[in-house]
Order: structure tokens, then C-alpha cells, then sequence
């Protein structure tokens, strides 16, 4: 395994990761539901402050890979994949909840799409069945995005960087009436360059997203009691982020499926390069991702002699359209076409009562949520033995989940120091799917030889969860924990064939964690953790897709330590180890691009996009001008030990590092903010994203953003 010096120096030092902020204590964070600092809180959770999502220069899901301990993001033929502890998959349920604002965003595609103006992230790693419920077996990502205030303020923030790549942020807000304020935040990106080199004429930009956003939030007091907060926001991104080149490639595999075009046209499988078929050779015109997600939320906050009730209503529309050369070569072989269209409804009520020695949560969540999709896979060209141009048709007319659940959580006071929380949740959903898949022969026009699915079928899946959780004050600035939860994802169908269903994934966590300081200078926070999963879900290549299913049972052991220390004043050390062994149990499968090997017994082989070693290091340093102004200089590097990409672990990413640079001048009064970043500063090439096809004979990557660097300036009024 390689780790460079800098990181031989970091373990020496046993400082450890990120818990992020200008004081760690002052942190407030709302994850368990209640109001609480990070270090009382008794669970694996990292805060990211409004300073340091500023200063860092933090915009997606990307950026938070290399600062959160043990998360993972992957991004490939349209899907996003967080994984947390090696937990979370793209193409079946998330693994991984998302959340902003306290409304539950119940597609992985709309998972970055809230990232503007916030005023913190926190993520909440392990199992989250009991507070969050469905498809938070992984852990949770919260995005809290800035409230308006009853004071006129806001800010002007224009960027430029390589790739010409232009950046254009602003937020204004302040009072319309005595008890009602405003907050507005308009967000343009645009990239001229792509990160791909494509390889043949004609193929336009690869590797490129523009992207115009806006939010609208409106807080009024409406009385002593009641307060109302009302969000309308609205997303549209457009460019083509998604397209990736060769790995490896079988020409006799490609030969044996019915593509022999593949071994006379040209294969890139050099990072960040690519063929890609020629605009005018498209079916269905140029490759090109667009993506629309409106969202509008009530949020009513109600005082009462017994506690707090907090209603939280959300509708969310979400359109993803993007068409892709799927054998990203310079013939027309594969074009991808994929819609789909989804409606989300929720409902929240909380019910929070704090008494001198207890705190309780009461709630219901109501979720409606219906999708649409279709898959167009078009062959401009004989293949497959047809003899002429085909296509496959997979039409997900209807899948629709309707979810109800019931929680309760407490937590007591034993006595002064220790205490107990406990809590329980009941979900039920019911998932209704219509599929209709065709095969058609393009005669010109599209004649169908064959239906390979047509059904309807209504499922249901019930679970019920529960935590408890013992704390203990070592002293007023530490304590112990230890943690029993479980979790669940939910089942469903998949796109692609005409089976049964794959069955939710089950797992219960133990947890043991140490919050405290030293020295009032270094916050330490360390866990120990276990997962046993059962009905692990699973991603397969059949034939030129993948398809989920359930691998048995999983094993996941880990260890996690953060700290922050204060040399200083002027210098800060945040840092990070997180050390983790996660692998299948007893799990029979055939690999597509082995299948001469025939059925694999695959009992200890390592899950995906779980590295077993990663560290975390970061430096920032504050110097004061004679002036009043300030330059604020920071660097960050993150490491992350070999990744495999399948359950066969036959291919995977070596160990790499991820060093960011910024400095930041501020004036006397911070009402100017200058910022110069570095992102990948020593170009590091790496695997972000990955898929293989056995009728391809090939696997395919789609590469890490390379270096990036720019100018910032922000001026506050």
C-alpha cells in the first residue's frame, strides 16, 4: 500500500479527522431531531460550518468525498451513488439518505442539487432507521441551506477557473414586515471546456455542467406561537457530465455477443480521454444530460403547553433526461436515450417535548412518490445477429411507492451523567410497478419482434427498526457511548427484466464512541463499529446492464478518528484515520466478463467503494495585516486506499491522494473576501465512476475531476 511521507508524519502525530468549524463546540446541529453541539451528540456525525463551506470552496457532493471520514461518491450513466462505510448502491434503493431543509429527497439523482447559500452540512454516519427510516441503512446527509433574517443583507459572488468555467452567485434578504423576512439566492454556472479529451472529430464537449439555480425562502412569526417557513427553489442543470471511456476490453467476448464492430474502431483507455459518437450520427442527437428538479416545502413550527409540533410539507418535481454513447467508441454502436419523470409528495409531523429530565420525539411521515422512465438502447448498426438497425426498449411505466411510518425516540436522564435513548419506527411501503420492455427492428421505422416483459405487480414490504443508546460523562468535556440500531432498504423491481423482485436490506449496527478534549486545544472523537447485514443488495452485469439483487448476508468492521487541534491562534491541524474491513458472506454469482469461470463463491471478497485505510489532513493558517485585513491559508489532502468496483473485486482503484489549496484574503470588516483555490492540485488520476457489459466485453470508467483552479471574489453588503 502506498502512503506518501506527509501522511507517515500525520499518523505519527495520532491527530485525526475532520470535525469541522472555527470552534468545534459552537456547533449546532440538528441530525437526532433536537438541538445539540457535535460532542453531545452520541452518534458518528460530522458538521461542516458556513466558514469552512465558504473558505473550502465546497459546491457538490464531490468535494464532500474527500472531507467527510468514510463516505464515497460516484457518478455514472446519470446516477449518483454515496456510499457511507462501503454502504450504498445507484442503480436499485439509495443506501444513503439526503435531506435539505428537513425534506427527504427520495431520488439519488436530486441528491447534489440543493448546494447553494447554505449554512452547514452534517452527515450522520451508521444506520438511521429509527429517525430517518427507509433507505438510510448507510447514514444521512443533511443540508441546511441559510434562513432569512429580519436585518437587509446578502452578497455578490463571481468566480472564474480553468475549463472556463465562470461562476455566478447572489442572496439578498431582510424584512418585509415586522415578523416577516425574505431570503433569495440566484446561482449560475457555466463551463465552456469539458474534462475529456475526446479522441474524433465532430463529438463536441465531454465532461462539462451548466447550471441555473434558484431558491426563495420566506419566514413569517405569525403569532408568539406559530411560525411558518415557505421554500420554493428550482434547479436546471445541462451538459454532458457523464461520459467515460475504456477500462479493459475482450474482443472475444464482443465477438461472442454480436458486436464485432467493437475490434475494428478505436478504444480510448488512456484517463481522461474518450471517442464518442458524432452528433449527426445519433438517433437521438448529441450526448447531453438535463436535468430539472422544482421544489416547494411549508415548514409550520407550533408552541404548545406540551411541547413542540413541527410540520414539515414538501412536493418535489424532478425530470432527468440524458442521452449517452454507451460503447463510447467512434462508430455508432450504442446510444443510450433515458427518461424518467418523478412527483414526490411528503409529510412530516414531529413532536418535540423537553422536560427537566427527558427529551421526546414523536412523529409520522407520509411519502407518495411516482416515477416514470424509459430506456431507449438504440444500434444504428446490424448487431446481435438482427439484420438491421434494432433497439431495446425498457418502459418503466409506473413505479410508485407509497411509505408510511410511525416514530417514537427519548432520551432520559439516569442521573447527572449518564443517560439513555431509546426509539422505534413502523414503516410500510407499498411499491406498485408497470413495465412494459420491447425488442423492434428498425425497418425503417420501428417494428417490434418481441416483448420481453409485460406486467403489473403490487408489492409490499414492512419493517420495523429500533435504537438505544447509553452516554456517560467522563468529565464536562467528554463522554463515552455505546449504540444498538438497525436499518433498511427498501426492495423493489428492476428496470431491465422481467423478474422477481430483489427484497429490501436489512442491518443492525453496534456502535462505541469516545467525544472529548484535551488540553482545551485538541477534540478528539473516535468509534468502533460492526454492521451484520442480511439481503445485502447488489449490483450484477447482464448482458449490456446491471440489474440489483441480494447477495446474502455482509459483514462491516471499522474504525473512525477525528480531531481538531488549536496550535495557536493562528493555526489549526484538523485530521483524520479511518480504518475499515467490509465484506460478503457466503454469495454464489457469475461475473459476465468471467464466464468461463462459471459460479463464484465470493464469501470474503471486499465490498464496493469501501477503501480499507483513509486519512484525512488539513492545515489552516491565519495571518493579520497592518491594514485590518486578513490572509487565511489552507491546505488539505485527503488519501484513500485501493477501491474495487465489483463483488468479484477483479478490478479496482489504487490508493490515491487529493490535495486542495486555498488562500483567502478578507478584509477588516469581512465585507470583501478574495479566494484563490486549487482543487486536485498534483493532478491526480483517478476512477470516480464505474460500470462494466458483458456484451461489450469491456469495463468502463468515468474519471475523477483533474486539476481545477480559479479566482473567487465575494463582497457582503
Amino acid at each position: 500500500m502506498r502512503i506518501n511521507k506527509v501522511f507517515l508524519f500525520f499518523i505519527s502525530f495520532f491527530l485525526i479527522a475532520p470535525i469541522y468549524s472555527e470552534d468545534v463546540d459552537e456547533i449546532i446541529v440538528t441530525a437526532l431531531k433536537r438541538s445539540s453541539t457535535v460532542q453531545d451528540t452520541p452518534a458518528s456525525i460530522t458538521a461542516i460550518s458556513s466558514t469552512d463551506i465558504e473558505e473550502r470552496g465546497i459546491t457538490n457532493m464531490h468535494d464532500l468525498k474527500h472531507i467527510i471520514p468514510n463516505m464515497n461518491f460516484t457518478n455514472i450513466l446519470g446516477s449518483q451513488n454515496i456510499t457511507i462505510r462501503g454502504i450504498g448502491e445507484f442503480n436499485g434503493q439509495p443506501g444513503v439518505s439526503v435531506s435539505t431543509d428537513g425534506v427527504f429527497q427520495s431520488r439519488s439523482h436530486s441528491s447534489q442539487l440543493g448546494e447553494m447559500d447554505l449554512d452547514r452540512v452534517e452527515v450522520l454516519r451508521g444506520p438511521q432507521g429509527t429517525l430517518y427510516g427507509r433507505n438510510s441503512v448507510g447514514g444521512v446527509v443533511n443540508l441546511i441551506t441559510k434562513n432569512p433574517s429580519a436585518d437587509r443583507d446578502g452578497y455578490v459572488k463571481v468566480g472564474y477557473g480553468n475549463y472556463e468555467t465562470s461562476t455566478l452567485e447572489t442572496a439578498i434578504g431582510g424584512g418585509i414586515t415586522e415578523n416577516t423576512s425574505y431570503r433569495l439566492v440566484l446561482h449560475s454556472t457555466e463551463q465552456g471546456k469539458g474534462y475529456l479529451d475526446c479522441l474524433n472529430a465532430g463529438c463536441g464537449e465531454q465532461g462539462y455542467t451548466d447550471r441555473l439555480a434558484y431558491r426563495l425562502k420566506i419566514s413569517s412569526d405569525i403569532n408568539e406561537k406559530v411560525s411558518a417557513n415557505l421554500m420554493i427553489a428550482s434547479v436546471e442543470t445541462e451538459g454532458v457530465p457523464d461520459a467515460y471511456g475504456w477500462l479493459t476490453y475482450r474482443s472475444d467476448l464482443a465477438n461472442i455477443y454480436g458486436l464485432p464492430q467493437l475490434d475494428t474502431t478505436p478504444i480510448a483507455t488512456k484517463p481522461h480521454t474518450t471517442y464518442q459518437t458524432p452528433t449527426q450520427n445519433s438517433l437521438h442527437g448529441a450526448n447531453m444530460g438535463d436535468r430539472d428538479y422544482d421544489v416547494s416545502s411549508l415548514t409550520l413550527k407550533i408552541e404548545t403547553d406540551f411541547g413542540t409540533i413541527t410540520s414539515i410539507t414538501a412536493n418535489q418535481e424532478f425530470y432527468d433526461q440524458f442521452n449517452l454513447d454507451r460503447d463510447a467508441t467512434a462508430l455508432a454502436l450504442i446510444d443510450v436515450a433515458d427518461v424518467s419523470e418523478t412527483d414526490t409528495f411528503t409529510q412530516e409531523l414531529n413532536l418535540n417535548v423537553e422536560k427537566d429530565t427527558m427529551s421526546l420525539v414523536f412523529g409520522v411521515f407520509y411519502l407518495d412518490d411516482e416515477t416514470s422512465r424509459i430506456n431507449h438502447f438504440e444500434f444504428p448498426q446490424p448487431v446481435f445477429g438482427f439484420p438491421t438497425a434494432s433497439q431495446f426498449i425498457f418502459h418503466h411505466e409506473k413505479m410508485n411507492t407509497v411509505s408510511h411510518a410511525y416514530f417514537a425516540d427519548g432520551t432520559f436522564d439516569l442521573n447527572d451523567t449518564t443517560r439513555l435513548s431509546l426509539g422505534v419506527r413502523k414503516t410500510t411501503d407499498e411499491f406498485t410497478s408497470k413495465q412494459n420492455n420491447l425488442i423492434n427492428l428498425m425497418m425503417p421505422g420501428p417494428v417490434t419482434i418481441a416483448q420481453t416483459c409485460l406486467r403489473e405487480e403490487v408489492m409490499e414490504f414492512s419493517s420495523t427498526t429500533s435504537r438505544a443508546v447509553i452516554q456517560h460523562d467522563l468529565s464536562a468535556e467528554s463522554n463515552v457511548y455505546a449504540s444498538i440500531s438497525e436499518g433498511f432498504k427498501a426492495g423493489g423491481y428492476a428496470t431491465y427484466e422481467c423478474t422477481d423482485p430483489y427484497d429490501p436490506e436489512e442491518v443492525t449496527s453496534l456502535e462505541f464512541g469516545f467525544k472529548g478534549a484535551i488540553n482545551n486545544r485538541t477534540n478528539v472523537n473516535a468509534t468502533l463499529f460492526h454492521y451484520d447485514y442480511s439481503d445485502f443488495q447488489v449490483l450484477q452485469v447482464v448482458g449490456i446492464q446491471t440489474v440489483t439483487r441480494n447477495a446474502g448476508d455482509a459483514t462491516v468492521n471499522g474504525l473512525e478518528l477525528e480531531s481538531v487541534t488549536d496550535i495557536n491562534n493562528s493555526l489549526s491541524i484538523t485530521s483524520g484515520l479511518t480504518l475499515l474491513d467490509a465484506t460478503y458472506g457466503e454469495f454464489l454469482n457469475t461475473n459476465g466478463l468471467q464466464a468461463e469461470l462459471g459460479e463464484q463463491q465470493l464469501e470474503g471478497k471486499y465490498l464496493n467503494n469501501a477503501p480499507k485505510v483513509s486519512l484525512n489532513l488539513g492545515f489552516n493558517y491565519t495571518t493579520n495585516m497592518s491594514s485590518g485585513s486578513s490572509l487565511i491559508y489552507r491546505a488539505n489532502a485527503a488519501y484513500k486506499s485501493e477501491v474495487f468496483f465489483s463483488e468479484f473485486n477483479e478490478y479496482s482503484q489504487g490508493a490515491y491522494t487529493i490535495v486542495d489549496l486555498n488562500i483567502i484574503w478578507e478584509n477588516s470588516d469581512k465585507t470583501k473576501r478574495g479566494r484563490f483555490f486549487v482543487k486536485n492540485a498534483t493532478d491526480e488520476e483517478y476512477i470516480s465512476g464505474y460500470i462494466s457489459a458483458a456484451t461489450g466485453g469491456g469495463r468502463f470508467g468515468q474519471w475523477g475531476t483533474p486539476r481545477t483552479f480559479g479566482v473567487e471574489f465575494t463582497r457582503h453588503f
